[in-house]
C-alpha cells in the first residue's frame, strides 16, 4: 500500500478517534446536566461523587482516544 493510499485511512482513524473523545466529553456533560436539571435526581454528596467519578472515566476514555490519534500519527512515515 502506497503512502497515498494510507492517508485517507489515517485520516479517519484520527478522525474516529477524535470523534470518540468528543463523544465522550460529552456524555459527561449530558449526565451532569441530567442530574442537575431533574428533580427526580438527588445531588447529594454521593451522588456527586459518583457523577464526578463517571465524568473523570470519560474523560480517561476521552484521553485514550486522542493518544491514539497522535500514536498513528507519530507512526506514519511522511
Amino acid at each position: 500500500m502506497s503512502i497515498d493510499e494510507e492517508v485517507p485511512e489515517l485520516d479517519w482513524a484520527v478522525i474516529k478517534s477524535l470523534m470518540d473523545a468528543q463523544a465522550n466529553t460529552n456524555t459527561s456533560l449530558e449526565r451532569y446536566l441530567l442530574y442537575v436539571t431533574h428533580d427526580d435526581f438527588d445531588l447529594d454528596e454521593r451522588h456527586m461523587e459518583r457523577c464526578l467519578s463517571q465524568a473523570i472515566n470519560h474523560h480517561q476514555r476521552a484521553l485514550e482516544d486522542l493518544k491514539t490519534a497522535r500514536d498513528l500519527v507519530a507512526s506514519t512515515p511522511d
